[in-house]
């Protein structure tokens, strides 16, 4: 059963609209109030509920809604434009697998695989792999230090070149724009010397007829003159600017961007596209990847930053074996010429002695004196190349040196014997040794010597390439569908952090506890958004002969329902006034107050009232577009004398309702208002009519509301939802009742029913009915 609204008044309850009645039940709420502005202290009771729940975040985003899909809509499509039309990169990479055990060579070689060093940790090969060794080697390998880059029309060149490739040599040029590239376009350098003033700079190479060219330098002023296949070459001051263009296609007039980058400029330019990361944890293979926009580009250079370090690897592991085979190098001829030296003379001497027969006593002392001179030279040999790793007080030269000195003091206590034999023997004996000694010798380096050539050709490093890069299809960035759906996300995110920070920036009043709590003003009425009075005022200024009237179009909207409410509330607003004048007013323009005047007017006369309506807002009033009257005579008219009261009121087309319109505007609408004779219409057309609404100007915009004010019996502040700060409506309460105006309460109006706390059911008590078919 639906209460009667009255009956709710009567016993103090709130009205339909949410109104404050009098005789209101102790809430226990205790609040201080201030006398100028009725303003009250909050207690800890009232403070709870300001607290926001989760209705207010989702009224917020019901009522930016739209505004939410937009920001995201346009986000979304900035993010499909960027994975369109975004420049694409390619990316490829090789495995490289880094060897933890020795090789087979090692193991074959035993005690000469020492020579040839050991392994590098996984770490210590990432770091050469990203050394300028090999990245250096790499860029003048391939001349990454020269860019070329045709010069595309904006935005569209590049993309037209992209997804419209030619089939045979040059695409035809979009809207006669042949000076720019459009496709198929080619510039090769093969060389290319500048002065240092030049390097990291944008040179342009216009291309000419029959291959020749013309480069610019950075400021495009024409520096040198060349032709395809022919190096060129100009003295600019000190230096020296060549160029070698090996290959040119395209149409005369267009231009190239040309950069000759600096090594350090080359080596960064490469390093920030390549990265190095071992694969898995001490698995010993690195991946190594590398991107660029040209697939082919990037297959070269990542597999030739490969091979430059498999290389190099290998000739580190056998760069110790070259370094013994060098010593051994220089020795052996020296040796071979003290054989051929030591056998010559010993040959000479048989010859001239004849054949002498050495004892069996002195064999023996020939071959102990062979084999302690061998053992002498091998390691004064393995001092030297010990001291060319080491220094003479490592310990293993020490020991070497122990060594020596023992067998030298063996060969002195050998010597005394060889000289106790007799001087036949003793010649012979010496001669024999030192051609046996220096045989051997020789023998044992070359040994020496074609071992490490074998271990030098066996050598293979520690790493070896897995897999080689190849050249890419599809791009790898941007992702088209990761970066659509990420705009599509962070579009949604960011509209709804807009909407936020918008809704915090306006600062309007949302809440009308807000307006009851802190200005101490009962809030009468909240009117609910109607969407057909939205589709109506957007035909409002243009109204001919329509009526516009919301209550009489539509008698079961909410916001009429509402306004029944407002209706049934001013029965109690008017029982202490002085008349029955109701001024409606606002603190500023477009709040909704003639919408408020004219439909609570038609709700009044439906009610069985005789109601007049009186247009006060002498600068930009238009309560006759409402009803589709012209705007004719009224208000100013009758002030200034220039027709009677009669004539200036006038039937609104709505029964009951009667108009009273502005008339012609007034260049002082402020001194109309004031005159005496519309204080006398005033009283006059409060005693013809059971109500009087008038339609005042803004408070704060100009001072009209204060001089109509007065004249009226109560006056009720019209505020929007969410258009008007705290502090304005305050300003505009002082205002008024500094004026002496019997400012009565407050009418929340447009109130968006979003599932916000206002729509539902704390402040809007309404039901809606439909009629059984």
């Amino acid at each position: 059963m639906r209460t009667d609204p009255s009956d709710r008044a009567e016993r103090g309850q709130p009205s339909a609209g949410g109104a404050v009645r009098p005789n209101e039940p102790d809430t226990g709420v205790k609040m201080k109030q201030n006398p100028e502005l009725q303003q009250y202290t909050l207690s800890p009771l009232e403070a709870a509920d300001d607290d926001v729940d989760l209705g207010e975040y989702l009224a917020i985003l019901g009522e930016s809604k739209w505004f939410i899909i937009a920001v995201a809509l346009a986000i979304t499509l900035l993010g499909v434009a960027y994975a369109f039309l975004g420049r694409p990169t390619y990316a490829v990479d090789v495995l490289i697998q880094v060897e933890q055990d020795k090789t087979s060579v090692d193991s074959a070689l035993g005690d000469m695989a020492s020579l040839l060093g050991s392994q590098s940790p996984t770490e210590a090969e990432m770091q050469i792999l990203q050394s300028r060794m090999v990245l250096g080697q790499t860029i003048r390998n391939l001349r990454l230090d020269i860019q070329t880059e045709p010069g595309y029309f904006p935005v569209l060149g590049r993309n037209w070149a992209r997804y419209m490739p030619p089939d045979e040599g040059l695409n035809a040029p979009l809207f006669g724009l042949d000076t720019f590239p459009w496709g198929g376009e080619v510039l090769q350098i093969d060389s290319l010397e500048v002065p240092v003033s030049y390097y990291n700079q944008k040179l342009r190479l216009i291309a000419g007829a029959n291959g020749h060219y013309t480069l610019l330098d950075p400021d495009k002023n024409p520096v040198l003159e060349g032709e395809v296949g022919k190096p060129a070459a100009k003295t600019i001051g000190h230096e020296t600017l060549r160029i070698f263009v090996s290959d040119l296609q395209a149409r005369p007039g267009v231009a190239f961007k040309v950069y000759k980058y600096d090594e350090l400029t080359a080596l960064t330019n490469l390093t920030n596209n390549l990265k190095v990361a071992e694969q898995g944890k001490s698995s010993g293979v690195i991946g190594v990847d590398y991107s660029d926009y040209d697939p082919e580009l990037a297959t070269r250079a990542i597999n030739e930053i490969a091979d430059l370090y498999l290389r190099q690897n290998v000739e580190r592991k056998s760069a110790e074996a070259q370094s013994t085979l060098d010593f051994l190098g220089k020795q052996l001829p020296l040796l071979k010429q003290n054989m051929d030296t030591a056998m010559a003379v010993l040959n000479e001497y048989r010859i001239r002695a004849g054949s002498v027969d050495m004892p069996k006593e002195t064999q023996v002392v020939l071959e102990q004196s062979v084999d302690l001179q061998s053992q002498l030279v091998a390691l004064r040999q393995k001092r030297e190349e010990l001291v060319q790793r080491f220094t003479p007080s490592h310990p293993q030269v020490v020991a070497i040196d122990a060594q020596i000195a023992r067998i030298t003091g063996l060969m002195k206590t050998l010597d005394k014997k060889v000289q106790a034999l007799p001087d036949e023997q003793k010649q012979i004996l010496q001669l024999e040794r030192d051609a046996k000694v220096a045989t051997d010798l020789y023998i044992t380096l070359l040994n020496n010597a074609q071992q490490l050539e074998i271990a030098k050709a066996g050598t293979v490093g520690n790493v070896r390439i897995v897999d080689h890069a190849v050249a890419p299809i599809q791009q790898d960035k941007p992702k088209q569908p990761l970066v659509i759906a990420i705009a599509a996300v962070l579009g949604l995110f960011m509209g709804v952090v807009t909407a936020f920070v918008r809704h915090a920036l306006r600062g309007g009043v949302e809440d009308p506890d807000v307006i009851e709590k802190h200005l101490g003003l009962p809030v009468y009425a909240t009117i609910p958004h109607s969407k057909l009075q939205e589709r109506m005022g957007r035909r409002l200024h243009s109204n001919k002969g329509q009526n516009l009237v919301l209550a009489t179009q539509d008698r079961e909207d909410l916001a009429i329902e509402s306004l029944r409410s407002l209706r049934t509330t001013l029965h109690f607003v008017l029982l202490e006034a002085k008349n029955n004048v109701l001024m409606i007013t606002g603190p500023s323009p477009g709040l909704g107050k003639s919408f408020i005047s004219m439909n609570l007017a038609a709700v009044l006369v439906a009610a069985g009232k005789r109601v007049l309506i009186v247009d006060a807002d002498l600068r930009r009033g238009h309560l006759h577009e409402f009803v589709g009257l012209q705007r004719g005579v009224g208000v100013s008219d009758f002030v200034s004398g220039q027709c009677d009261l009669d004539a200036a009121i006038r039937p609104s087309g709505v029964a009951g309702l009667d108009l009273m319109s502005t008339g012609a505007v007034p260049p002082n609408p402020s001194e109309l208002l004031l005159h005496e004779r519309f204080a006398q219409a005033v009283q006059e057309v409060g005693k013809r009519y059971d109500h009087v609404l008038i339609d005042s100007p803004p408070v704060l915009a100009v001072t009209d509301a204060a001089v109509v004010g007065r004249l009226a019996g109560a006056s009720l502040l019209v505020i929007k939802a969410g258009a008007n700060p705290l502090r304005e409506v305050e300003v505009s309460v002082k205002r008024l009742r500094q004026a002496g105006i019997n400012l009565r309460g407050v009418i929340f109006n447009d109130v968006k029913k979003i599932g916000s706390r206002y729509g539902a059911g704390k402040y809007v008590y309404q039901y809606a009915y439909t009629k059984r078919k």
